[in-house]
């Protein structure tokens, strides 16, 4: 089977579960999602194809040299010519990438790039319109590089796990951090479900997950993008790494972070598993900062009739921009 054809076998599984979804949204949120497209659609076009048209220039493989050539000290001993660009899925905010390259040496090195383009602007800018997420502050697309950037550095002086920055691109706003070995949490809550019951390590990831974003609290900061999607687990290290930062405030909403995370633990998860894996994490939160939990309920019931639509949102970022494109074009 070639690339195409899986591509649209996959699209074609993903419309139907899309189409579920969305039929599952009531009336009054899907007519204030569908005013925000219709008002709003020209910027949501030229937004996209001005993504699409920053990410054909950073998947050729000369562009991406062309950062590690101008960061000789970042990439000290590491042989440019061998690199290798691999797209790889994230959704439609960002663009992600592996470059892989060689040392001088022979051995194999790799790195995680992330693009930030105009389209995660545009959601960044008109999310708080359509659903409960707070307003951002700094919405344009340098702003939500320079916070990601900025974040990064504060959160490990902190002690809080984050990959390490190894480069950047100020001008083109392009980030290059260490590759983590690990797993999403996302995909280990899916694996949860399929079987109904936690693995033999997954009570040790959903505790990390609550320590881990208490000690964010307890440090001053806010993620906002609390997805379990950005949270990766590294089970040689027992580690738990918060990755997509680029969101980060000093403002209080400790509250929103833990409802939001709680509510894609209701939309990856089963009854009556949903309820263990929340007071674990909720349990373990508490072992490390205090929370008034009767404002946490609160945020999940504002969140709770948007679940079809986060359950939609993992389904799309299981596809990279262009793939997004191309299904929609040739199914």
């Amino acid at each position: 089977m070639t690339r195409r054809e899986k591509l649209r076998q996959r699209f074609s599984a993903f419309k139907t579960r899309f189409a579920t979804n969305i039929s599952k949204v009531k009336p009054r949120v899907a007519l204030r999602i569908l005013g925000a497209i219709l008002i709003f659609f020209p910027w949501m076009l030229a937004s996209f194809i001005s993504s699409l048209m920053k990410l054909g220039r950073w998947r050729k493989v000369a562009t991406c040299q062309t950062l590690m050539r101008r960061n000789p000290l970042a990439f000290e001993g590491i042989d440019s010519n061998t690199l290798i660009v691999e797209t790889v899925s994230g959704g439609i905010s960002n663009s992600n990438e592996i470059w892989r390259c060689k040392k001088s040496t022979g051995e194999e090195v790799r790195y995680f790039a992330k693009i930030f383009v105009s389209a995660g602007t545009f959601w960044a800018r008109h999310l708080s319109l359509v659903s409960p997420f707070p307003a951002i502050y700094g919405r344009e697309t340098h702003e939500r590089f320079t916070i990601d950037m900025v974040s990064r550095v504060q959160l490990d002086e902190c002690g809080i796990p984050v990959p390490k920055l190894i480069a950047y691109d100020a001008v083109e706003k392009v980030m290059v951090t260490e590759l983590l070995e690990g797993v999403t949490v996302d995909r280990i809550l899916e694996g949860i479900a399929e079987r109904d019951a936690l693995g033999a390590n997954d009570e040790a990831v959903i505790r990390q997950c609550g320590i881990g974003l208490a000690k964010v609290h307890r440090a001053g900061f806010s993620l906002i993008d609390t997805q379990p999607v950005n949270c990766i687990w590294n089970a040689v290290e027992q580690k738990l790494y918060f990755t997509d930062l680029e969101f980060c405030t000093r403002q209080d909403k400790r509250v929103w972070d833990v409802g939001f995370f709680l509510c894609y633990l209701a939309a990856r998860l089963p009854e009556p598993v949903l309820r263990l894996v929340r007071n674990l994490f909720l349990e373990s939160y508490r072992q490390e900062l205090q929370l008034d939990l009767s404002k946490v309920e609160e945020t999940g019931h504002e969140l709770r009739e948007y679940l079809p639509i986060f359950r939609a949102i993992l389904d799309l970022r299981r596809f990279t921009p262009e793939e997004l494109f191309e299904g929609l074009i040739t199914t």
